[in-house]
């Protein structure tokens, strides 16, 4: 990731100069008390030179170990616990960590699912999400719901160090292409389907027959011809493989 400092934007998106202390490729805001979401702790009691405490939430003990051993690199970084699954949800909460940094992989489900549930129980800590691709559906997440920003996996460690001191400050941090990346999710045709179109795409894609889709989906050959039809309309493509690139390309 190219090593350039973050900018303070405010709600417009607009420049207001160079942030003093930042190392990190992202973009910065302040957004403490700009949008609904969880409770912000009080930054005004946080003495500039305290280490940043951090938890780490994952479902793959060996990415969350692996992310806590990299942080650990960074003085001004200190990780208290590391927890794989909703089982620790309890530990974070009795850790009262600055920030929380949930892991999201390749199939956001299941991260997504130990972030809600980290949500309902920790209602006054900061979530940072940190996923393998910059996913609009997870910068949506994040400014939806007032999260203190989405980093990328590989953002180097003194990168990440930096965002969380954005983050501690009342500012979300949100990867170069953010912007981008929803406004290519609102142009994607792909991203208009119904989950149940999608589900049929998906199977067209990987080769399966419209029987062979029917049974996998429970639904009747006749109902599996009409999604394929509204498919193809929707996407503009007249067959199979053109609509399986128009998935590739999502």
């Amino acid at each position: 990731m190219k090593e350039t400092s973050p900018r303070q934007l405010d709600r417009a998106g607009v420049h207001r100069g160079q942030s003093p202390s930042a190392d990190a490729s992202l973009r910065a805001w302040p957004s403490a008390t700009e949008a609904p979401g969880p409770q912000r702790l009080d930054e005004t009691s946080r003495s500039p030179a305290a280490q940043i405490e951090v938890a780490i939430a994952d479902c793959r003990p060996l990415i969350a170990n692996a992310l806590a051993a990299l942080l650990a690199t960074r003085e001004e970084v200190a990780v208290t616990g590391v927890i794989a699954g909703e089982s620790g949800i309890n530990d974070i909460a009795d850790l009262d960590p600055d920030v929380v940094l949930v892991c999201i992989g390749a199939d956001t489900r299941p991260g997504m699912e130990l972030l809600r549930a980290l949500q309902a129980h920790l209602v006054s800590v900061k979530f940072v999400l940190v996923a393998e691709v910059l996913a609009p559906e997870l910068v949506r997440y994040v400014l939806d719901y007032a999260l203190g920003g989405l980093l990328l996996t590989d953002t180097p460690a003194c990168d990440v160090a930096a965002s969380l001191d954005h983050v501690v400050h009342g500012r979300a941090v949100l990867p170069p292409g953010w912007q981008k990346a929803l406004a290519d999710a609102r142009n994607n045709p792909v991203d208009h389907l119904s989950n149940r179109q999608l589900q049929v795409l998906k199977l067209l894609a990987d080769g399966y027959s419209y029987e062979e889709i029917g049974a996998r989906l429970f639904i009747s050959l006749n109902t599996v011809k009409f999604h394929v039809r509204a498919i193809f309309h929707r996407l503009g493509v007249r067959n199979r493989m053109a609509a399986a690139r128009a998935l590739a390309n999502r």
